[in-house]
């Protein structure tokens, strides 16, 4: 085998970092006319009688076969199985051309075209976007705060020592040296408090992520939350070896949930409604306006719901 051949079939291994197999399930049964659930067979970790018998777990999720495989819970099934389930997933929508790659199938010129890029994507299409990632965990962010005192006292009082003038310094003048330090980045209270009450009321333990597939144009991405349920690992180990701003591309296969236009038509609520339901509309209207200066997915994004990602 020729070297190049070798690292032409490496990058064929896909490493997920995420993955929704209810969803998965959900298209392959929906594109294969249901067949995938038409019969049980139950195989467990356990069960090696079954597997050195020659039960091939490819052959097991054969749509339509007799061994049609009716899939055990989220918590027994293995990985490598729904690793082959997401490309059982992917081919059948690529069979009946129903995914979008991107780039690919759409490209940058489709942003500036309005007409191309609702020829293209609809708020129902499925895609496979390979771009920049980022990852904002709004939990992560909260315990940041919470701590943020100490956390900048320890941060700040490590990079101090290995200053020369601050080994020489006593320790009253050391103390000095990392409070005005402190002083430069700190928050003050009230603002600190204010960031803890809109996180926790609005984000809470959302999970966030956003791809971009054109660097030149950044401010068009792809986003959606994910359910840590699906994470292969927690999401603590993630940021830990790839950072909220992953050096290389992701993909993200997904399907979109909402389109937003660039404007918005106003719709009057308010005919026929008593004085109490007025009023309940304005608290919910400003919500809405809140909403609309960052809370909420808003043009240029696009608002998808996450399947799988994957590194390759």
């Amino acid at each position: 085998m020729q070297m190049g051949e070798f690292y032409r079939m490496e990058n064929l291994f896909r490493d997920f970092i995420y993955m929704d197999t209810e969803r998965l399930k959900s298209i392959v049964a929906q594109l294969n006319k249901g067949l995938i659930e038409s019969t049980s067979t139950t195989v467990t970790d356990g069960d090696e009688s079954k597997i050195n018998a020659g039960v091939d777990f490819l052959k097991i999720l054969k749509v339509g076969s007799e061994s049609s495989f009716l899939w055990q819970n989220q918590a027994t099934e293995s990985h490598t199985m729904h690793d082959y389930l997401y490309n059982l997933a992917e081919s059948s929508l690529n069979e009946k051309d129903l995914l979008t790659n991107i780039p690919g199938d759409f490209g940058i010129e489709n942003i500036s075209n309005p007409d191309k890029m609702a020829g293209n994507l609809t708020s129902t299409s499925f895609i496979l976007v390979k771009g920049k990632t980022i990852i904002n965990d709004f939990t992560y962010m909260q315990r940041i705060l919470e701590n943020f005192d100490d956390i900048l006292k320890s941060v700040i009082t490590g990079e101090q020592s290995a200053d020369k003038k601050f080994e020489k310094a006593n320790q009253t003048q050391r103390n000095k040296m990392v409070q005005e330090r402190i002083n430069e980045y700190n928050l003050p209270k009230d603002i600190k408090k204010a960031l803890q009450v809109f996180l926790k009321n609005f984000y809470n333990d959302r999970v966030v992520i956003k791809n971009i597939p054109f660097v030149e144009r950044p401010n068009f991405r792809f986003v959606g939350t994910l359910n840590k349920l699906y994470l292969r690992e927690s999401i603590e180990n993630i940021i830990y070896k790839y950072g909220t701003a992953p050096q290389d591309d992701w993909y993200m296969f997904a399907q979109i949930a909402s389109i937003p236009n660039k404007t918005t038509d106003a719709v009057d609520l308010s005919f026929n409604q008593n004085d109490l339901e007025k009023g309940l509309q304005t608290v919910f209207d400003a919500l809405r306006d809140i909403e609309k200066s960052g809370l909420s997915i808003s043009f240029p994004e696009i608002a998808v719901t996450p399947i799988a990602i994957y590194r390759q």
